[in-house]
């Protein structure tokens, strides 16, 4: 589950009032279930399938409450860093070991393929992928085609354009889109990996994902 976080303060107060809803009906589920199997006939007890379809039920409103704590008490303290302190709080830390998505063109190669992406917000008939080593040289441009409106993804095999690996270490993604009408389209390369340390650089709360310290603010969304 993906949540989008770009609007997240301003729906505290909704998801605090979520969350007290979920758990209410979390609540009275697990006393209607209980219920009904204090009460079902001992010579026909309840189907397992109808049981097992319960249970699952259960599981999903569990998750969403826990995800609507989670959403309220990151969007209450900053913790989204957008309007919050900048600290490396119960918030923030609230980050590790979870998969986000941050708006941020460089990517790490260490002898596997790279992936990346980007939200078009409309089709493009052409997108070409230019790989710059750490001086700034294009090593590798690929064509990529037309691509769809939405999320695409994509990856880079780790070799420039001789077709030799190149050497490990870190790259730069610069896109170029074309729409149908011939103009440049505004878009941004993204990339998702596993939050392992979060710090403070600058006065500034930075997440290490996939080996790359990325910006608080420039996460576009969590996965739960």
């Amino acid at each position: 589950m993906a949540l989008q976080v770009g609007g997240a303060q301003a729906a505290t107060t909704q998801q605090s009032q979520t969350t007290k809803n979920d758990l209410g009906q979390k609540d009275i589920f697990l006393k209607l279930l209980v219920a009904q199997m204090e009460n079902q006939d001992p010579l026909k007890p309840q189907d397992a399938t109808q049981m097992s379809s319960q249970l699952a039920q259960f599981n999903m409103v569990e998750q969403q409450t826990s995800t609507n704590k989670w959403l309220e008490q990151m969007a209450g303290s900053g913790g989204f860093g957008v309007g919050g302190s900048n600290s490396l709080d119960t918030a923030s830390a609230g980050y590790l070991g979870r998969t986000v998505t941050v708006n941020q063109n460089t990517v790490q190669y260490n002898g596997n393929n790279p992936n990346f992406s980007t939200d078009l917000p409309v089709d493009a008939s052409s997108v070409q992928i230019i790989v710059r080593d750490s001086a700034g040289q294009a090593i590798r441009t690929m064509d990529m085609g037309p691509m769809r409106q939405g999320m695409n993804a994509m990856s880079w095999d780790g070799l420039n354009d001789l077709g030799a690996a190149a050497p490990q270490g870190e790259y730069t993604i610069d896109m170029t889109a074309i729409d149908m009408q011939g103009t440049d389209i505004a878009a941004n390369i993204q990339r998702s990996g596993v939050v392992d340390t979060i710090r403070l650089a600058s006065g500034n709360v930075q997440l290490m994902v996939g080996g790359i310290a990325a910006n608080l603010q420039d996460v576009t969304a969590v996965r739960l």
